[in-house]
């Protein structure tokens, strides 16, 4: 009787979880937009949402550690920008791929720990830092293109167009890597135990021994390394770039993060959540398009859906607050 009653309290638990109810909300608009359009759940349309998600996905893992330890980096977007500018730039010098690649990821890196230390130094919310930085990162990517879209014609593409054994495509299997990487960290590991601790009560953590600004400095590494992994992706699928490419994708991230069920608070969340988060979003916009609805609206939804979210957060921890007593 105890095993049957611990088996559906798992069952019961798994049902009401944040990630399954966003895998419900993904197959209610696939069918309905399906229903309307035919095209919708064909393989060109999926692998455009996937390939929409790719970039988003990796960002958005990034700031799910943020978000759980308590910060936000609202310059991810302009990262993403001067990332995919300064490397567009590389190769049309004639620069090798592979090293493009690596100094793209770096440029991510050292924007994001120097995000991390100066809220550290400064000893300000990283909110304000990053409102801050954004615009430093926006002007140095406008003055290394004066203002230009630099076009690659081809020279980037492997990563969105290699398929492994001519089926699975690479760039799925990056985004696949990145959110099984970010969920063995918060899971598996020392520092995934200092997000969550850090996030729940940062002096409580202090207290305990946890080095705070050492622990900073690393989230905010793993998100500068996904941040600038999603600007390769993101530059082989488009072919292109200029300042203004990323711009947005910073709020859409941390929507992801919101809807996946992290708490803005700290503390609480998951990459799984967040996994789903992108993707409804990412389905979302293509419906739009795919419905013929004024893409004007898209926003809308975006905010709509965020605060379904926090009130179905709410519900939740309101239910488990009144069970506990």
């Amino acid at each position: 009787m105890e095993v049957q009653k611990n088996y559906k309290s798992k069952i019961l638990k798994i049902i009401t979880s944040q990630p399954f109810i966003l895998f419900l909300f993904i197959i209610i608009v696939a069918v309905v937009t399906n229903s309307v359009n035919d095209k919708f759940l064909t393989a060109s349309t999926i692998n455009s949402i996937l390939g929409q998600a790719a970039g988003l996905g990796l960002v958005s893992a990034g700031a799910t550690v943020l978000v759980i330890s308590g910060h936000f980096d609202i310059s991810t977007g302009r990262m993403v920008g001067l990332a995919m500018c300064a490397m567009a730039l590389m190769l049309n010098a004639g620069m090798n791929p592979v090293l493009v690649s690596i100094c793209g990821i770096l440029i991510c890196v050292v924007c994001s720990v120097f995000n991390g230390l100066a809220s550290i130094l400064f000893n300000a919310p990283s909110f304000v830092v990053t409102l801050a930085t954004q615009n430093i990162y926006y002007s140095i990517a406008l003055l290394l293109t004066n203002g230009y879209m630099q076009t690659l014609y081809g020279k980037y593409r492997t990563l969105a167009s290699y398929e492994i054994f001519g089926v699975f495509p690479l760039i799925y299997l990056v985004l696949i890597l990145g959110f099984v990487f970010v969920y063995v960290i918060l899971k598996h590991t020392r520092t995934g135990r200092q997000v969550y601790a850090i996030g729940t009560n940062q002096r409580a953590a202090y207290i305990s021994g946890i080095n705070i600004n050492l622990s900073k400095l690393k989230f905010f590494l793993i998100s500068g390394v996904l941040v600038g992994v999603a600007s390769m992706l993101m530059l082989s699928r488009i072919s292109a770039a200029q300042a203004t490419t990323g711009y947005g994708m910073e709020t859409e991230a941390i929507g992801a993060v919101v809807i996946g069920g992290s708490s803005i608070n700290g503390g609480k969340g998951g990459v799984i959540g967040t996994f789903f988060g992108v993707i409804l979003l990412s389905m979302i916009s293509t419906a739009i398009n795919m419905l013929h609805i004024n893409a004007f609206y898209e926003y809308m939804v975006y905010g709509i859906v965020i605060l379904l979210a926090l009130a179905i957060t709410a519900v939740r921890n309101y239910t488990v607050a009144k069970k506990n007593g």
